[in-house]
């Protein structure tokens, strides 16, 4: 169903601009590229989590209907759907490996040859990385808050004895 396709996409736009112009414009105010950058990144991450929230859904909903209604061209299109979400959550999760690997990779070789900019330049997409997958996996648990408040182990009492 492209419409949950479409929303999803409309979704992460949303909240991708939201959060991204907003930790830009952070970054503007204190004169940092670094945080502009980090708005960039948390922006493309955001909008490519709703392209593939609605993906996942938009394959539900063919699966379901398709199986239902033993329509065998909607049961195909659910699992394309699904499997261009499970395709691009596999390819982000290794692009941000590898950006992981390659920063750590400056920052212990830049040790061992005593090279300060190069650790300054590995620490840096270190922190970038980090700082995009703190805020945009954010994102998705503020969304699922509502059902995980009370995980802090408060013991509330039933009665006023």
């Amino acid at each position: 169903m492209s419409f949950l396709k479409g929303l999803g996409q409309f979704a992460g736009e949303v909240t991708g601009k939201v959060l991204g112009g907003s930790v830009r414009v952070v970054g503007e105010i204190a004169g940092s590229p670094f945080i502009k950058e980090v708005g960039n990144g948390v922006e493309k991450a955001t909008i490519n989590t709703g392209k593939t929230i609605g993906q996942m859904a938009s394959g539900t909903y063919d699966l379901a209907s398709g199986a239902i209604r033993k329509d065998d061209a909607a049961v195909e299109a659910g699992l394309a759907d699904w499997g261009d979400a499970v395709t691009n959550t596999a390819k982000g999760v290794a692009v941000s490996a590898k950006y992981v690997y390659n920063g750590g990779k400056d920052v212990v070789l830049g040790m061992k040859e005593e090279d300060m900019d190069r650790v300054k330049h590995g620490a840096k997409h270190l922190l970038a990385a980090a700082a995009v997958t703190t805020l945009a996996v954010g994102v998705i648990d503020a969304v699922d808050g509502a059902d995980s408040m009370n995980t802090a182990g408060i013991i509330v009492p039933t009665d006023a004895s």
